[in-house]
């Protein structure tokens, strides 16, 4: 490895793995910033289908990621106890899970999209064109899935360089082939929003065979020996006890939009539609995070490994310490010019009222967002994975959702935004507290009898 996490400046080693992986990050928003962009330019009304089909695309991400971080920390964890042949059967686990995961979604998505939509509340003059969308997305999940594990065993190892340049490989070319896909110019046809799907899943499958082929190639420090797999249950034992609960997670932030769709839904597509690009805007403020939590993982891992507690702790708090600086000015940056980033995307009158609405009440809690993302990833780093879903319940169940409803009644779409303002001060307190008590320290994390040696 180039470089030892267990030693040396924290703070060098969180901008050195969270840098790349916020150019990753962004570059991976802007798969979705494109295709709305364009897909506005479509009418309203496409706007507002595929920002229905959100929430359920998010499904499938919450699974591919959440099971990526359970690959990530278990790989981490074992590099920094030193058994690097078990973080290679590791790698070659998570292979076999990408397979078994894709076939799984797949046949769930084309067969049951369409009640899924229905439940959300998608109108009748939407559905065509989710369903023209969604058919190609879920067709295409392989490349996901094989792009999120092979992603996942770099970040465990602590590269993040390669998935950067994957993701910057992928947008590249979903930006060349959106217009030429949707508006079908020069000898393209015209598919609209079948064009933003098909140019989506062809970006991502290129991009998916580049890392792989990194990992084949025998470039990165984690050797595949695919000829030689031996399937070992206490290994995927140990990637669903910490991916499980992060899929959990996500997939109740999935379920939390479903609702929160259904509720923002009454008050027609205009509000639908403003919803989803303010969940685009946070997305990208939400960059500093993702890319700060996905180091304190395998930073943390790498620590926890090697019994080094006290570094682990140090390095999650200075990690939130620099998320927080980071979304607050960008949360500042919402606040002040909110007309001008409603109006990238689309510019009616009613999305915008809508949109510049959300902007004003949530952007400046943007760092509170942060600490209650990095905390869950610290506990993820260590080898603790029920601490993520706790949390995602409490804020979007517990609080965000009925909180939403009720708050709607008297004060509209308005009401919504208050009750996720709510929800985001309260679990960013509790998640702050709870990594504060200390637990973490007491528990396994890692032990020779869960994960025997690789033998021969």
């Amino acid at each position: 490895m180039k470089r030892d996490l267990t030693k040396g400046s924290i703070t060098k080693n969180i901008f050195a793995l969270s840098l790349p992986m916020m150019l990753a990050f962004l570059l991976h928003t802007g798969f979705n910033i494109i295709d709305t962009i364009y897909v506005g330019k479509l009418s309203a009304l496409a706007l507002a289908a595929i920002s229905i089909t959100f929430p359920v695309i998010f499904l499938i991400i919450a699974l591919a990621s959440g099971i990526g971080i359970g690959v990530t920390s278990l790989i981490a964890r074992l590099l920094g106890a030193g058994r690097k042949r078990d973080a290679d059967n590791a790698a070659e686990h998570s292979l076999l899970l990408a397979l078994i995961l894709s076939i799984f979604f797949t046949t769930f998505g084309l067969t049951l999209s369409k009640p899924l939509f229905i439940l959300i509340g998608t109108t009748p003059e939407m559905m065509p064109l989710v369903m023209d969308y969604v058919k190609i997305i879920f067709g295409g999940s392989f490349f996901m899935f094989l792009a999120f594990m092979s992603n996942s065993i770099l970040r465990g190892e602590g590269d993040m360089k390669t998935p950067m340049k994957a993701m910057m490989l992928g947008t590249i070319l979903n930006i060349i082939l959106d217009p030429l896909l949707i508006f079908g110019i020069g000898i393209f046809p015209r598919l609209e929003m079948a064009g933003a799907a098909l140019a989506t899943i062809i970006a991502r499958s290129i991009s998916s065979v580049f890392v792989f082929s990194h990992l084949l190639r025998n470039r990165a420090h984690i050797k595949l020996d695919l000829k030689n797999f031996k399937f070992k249950f206490s290994i995927i034992k140990d990637i669903f006890s910490i991916g499980i609960p992060a899929s959990l997670s996500q997939a109740v932030m999935s379920f939390g939009m479903f609702f929160m769709m259904k509720i923002i839904s009454n008050f027609g597509p205009f509000a639908i539609a403003a919803y989803g690009l303010a969940n685009r805007l946070d997305m990208v403020a939400l960059l500093p995070a993702i890319g700060i939590s996905t180091a304190v993982i395998t930073i943390v891992g790498h620590n926890v490994g090697a019994g080094n507690f006290k570094r682990a702790e140090k390095t999650t708090w200075t990690g939130v310490l620099i998320t927080m600086i980071f979304m607050e000015v960008i949360g500042l940056m919402f606040f002040l010019f909110p007309e001008f980033w409603i109006s990238i995307f689309n510019t009616n009158p009613d999305i915008l009222a809508y949109g510049v609405s959300y902007i004003r009440i949530i952007s400046l809690l943007y760092m509170l967002i942060g600490i209650s993302m990095i905390i869950p990833s610290a506990f993820q780093g260590a080898g603790i994975g029920y601490p993520s879903i706790v949390l995602s319940v409490l804020r979007l169940l517990v609080l965000s959702v009925p909180l939403a409803y009720f708050l709607s009644k008297p004060y509209g779409v308005t009401g919504v935004w208050y009750g996720i303002a709510i929800s985001i001060i309260v679990t960013s307190i509790v998640s702050a507290l709870w990594f504060r008590a200390g637990t973490w320290k007491k528990g396994k994390h890692l032990e020779e009898k869960e994960i025997p040696e690789v033998s021969g």
